[in-house]
């Protein structure tokens, strides 16, 4: 019989890729959670196979339907910077399912995690540090957990977040980082390797791993993007993390201290074993390369 993964925020970027390359796998039967069971994703993902269950976060009922029978669970959490106090919400969700998750009996949690800025630094990061809070619960009700620390997508680049179309035509990669090496990773590929952390439950119980595609400067990010979306050209801001947290739209704060956080804290992704986890994992270029046309096709659809 099939080993029942409850994947939430299948609909998603992270639960997407997880959702899709467990559908890969006979294996596993993957079991969704989503708001919305008639949207275009949760149908899409039905028809490859995935069971879909309506529910959410706030909603007890629905997470003990979600976890009930599962023998795993991939968590992550978001926040939503313009509702006010969107840390605390998040708290209280990623608690509410890590508890459900502990009352079902689930045998394996994978979640989605994010470094304690304030406690190692000594000012706050709020989206990284309401999942940091979650991890500390679940590791002190005694969950099986496996932690997983995504940094920046390279996918964002498909969703224009941070690009700004300049006057000139030029196209500016806001990331306030002065210059710093960044990791990036394809969430498609890590998909593949939390698939493999699923199957090695035994080796992974209780261990961290931070997740990377590889680490560049957004000039070098610039760079690769012109390369192959030629003759449009790309370069990085100069913006710097104290400027962009003054930029007057929700959640600037909370960016620019995540960006000031990436350039000095020196958070712990790690190339070498992500490749270990999926040896697929792609670089920037090649991932580029893998996507031109639905660049292209964002940048061409864009009004920014």
């Amino acid at each position: 019989m099939a080993t029942i993964i409850t994947v939430f925020g299948a609909t998603g970027t992270q639960g997407g890729g997880v959702a899709n390359a467990l559908l890969e796998d006979p294996e596993f039967k993957v079991r969704i959670v989503t708001r919305s069971a008639s949207s275009d994703k949760a149908k899409a993902l039905q028809a490859r196979g995935a069971e879909v269950v309506e529910g959410s976060f706030d909603d007890p009922g629905s997470l003990e339907r979600s976890l009930q029978g599962a023998h795993g669970t991939f968590v992550m959490t978001q926040n939503f910077f313009e509702i006010p106090d969107f840390h605390q919400l998040e708290i209280k969700q990623g608690k509410a399912v890590a508890d459900a998750a502990k009352a079902a009996g689930v045998q394996h949690v994978v979640f989605s995690s994010l470094d304690p800025v304030q406690k190692t630094m000594g000012f706050p990061c709020l989206h990284f540090d309401s999942k940091a809070e979650i991890e500390e619960h679940m590791r002190s009700i005694g969950l099986p957990v496996t932690i997983v620390k995504f940094p920046a997508y390279y996918e964002n680049y498909l969703l224009l977040r941070l690009v700004t179309k300049l006057e000139d035509g030029t196209y500016e990669i806001g990331v306030a980082t002065e210059g710093a090496a960044l990791d990036y990773v394809s969430t498609a590929d890590m998909g593949f390797a939390i698939r493999t952390i699923f199957k090695n439950r035994a080796e992974w119980l209780g261990r961290s791993v931070g997740f990377s595609g590889g680490k560049l400067t957004i000039q070098q990010h610039a760079e690769i993007l012109s390369k192959h979306l030629a003759p449009k050209v790309f370069r990085a801001s100069d913006m710097t993390s104290d400027a962009f947290s003054e930029l007057p739209f929700p959640g600037a704060k909370h960016l620019g201290d995540m960006f000031k956080f990436l350039r000095l804290g020196k958070p712990a992704y790690n190339e070498e074993l992500t490749r270990q986890l999926y040896p697929g994992t792609r670089s920037l270029d090649q991932w580029v390369a893998d996507n031109k046309e639905a660049l292209l096709n964002a940048l061409s659809n864009s009004t920014a």
